[in-house]
């Protein structure tokens, strides 16, 4: 149930972003948030967040990327797979088949504070093509990279946190709005 209520926010921001060129959240997010949290895990809690998130990766995207097959999560690390230093951040490769194409999905998970960008910030940096709220209070920006074709949905949070997913593979706006903002990932449980 859960899913489906992140798919309905998701697609209902698509909708929004296609009819508006570039919509607007509901409400404006200040950035960075107040009174954010820095946190900082240890090697084993980082290890044992990252086997979470593998394991909601392979439970989720053959929902998310319909008929997702093979769904092969890479390792959670930072500068280097399996990498816990002191991480405020965690990021993976995901791969898998959608009718016998290779997909991939890049992730990272920011803890709260880590990333310093605002929204605002971020589309002045690169090409912005939708923003929509997440209905969990947050905001989720769509970039695009022309040169690379990369398309990729950042989810502001209000505890400060951002979580982020890029994919190569056009028309998966929705799919990584809802991996993005799944609340699953994330760096304060």
């Amino acid at each position: 149930m859960r899913m489906r209520k992140v798919m309905a926010a998701a697609l209902t921001g698509l909708a929004l972003i296609g009819l508006a060129g570039t919509a607007s959240a509901s409400a404006d997010l200040t950035w960075p948030p107040k009174d954010v949290t820095p946190v900082h895990k240890t090697k084993a809690e980082l290890e044992k967040q990252a086997a979470g998130f593998t394991a909601r990766q392979q439970e989720t995207f053959p929902k998310i990327f319909r008929g997702a097959q093979d769904v092969s999560p890479g390792n959670w690390g930072g500068e280097a797979e399996g990498l816990f230093d002191d991480m405020q951040y965690l990021t993976n490769w995901t791969g898998f088949t959608v009718d016998g194409q290779s997909n991939t999905v890049f992730m990272q998970v920011n803890a709260p504070g880590f990333f310093q960008q605002s929204p605002k910030q971020l589309c002045e940096r690169d090409k912005c093509t939708g923003r929509t709220s997440d209905h969990r209070g947050g905001v989720t920006v769509f970039t695009k990279n022309d040169q690379h074709g990369i398309t990729i949905a950042w989810n502001f949070r209000r505890n400060g946190e951002v979580v982020w997913a890029q994919s190569w593979t056009p028309g998966t706006e929705a799919q990584l709005a809802a991996v993005a903002s799944d609340r699953a990932y994330t760096f304060t449980r």
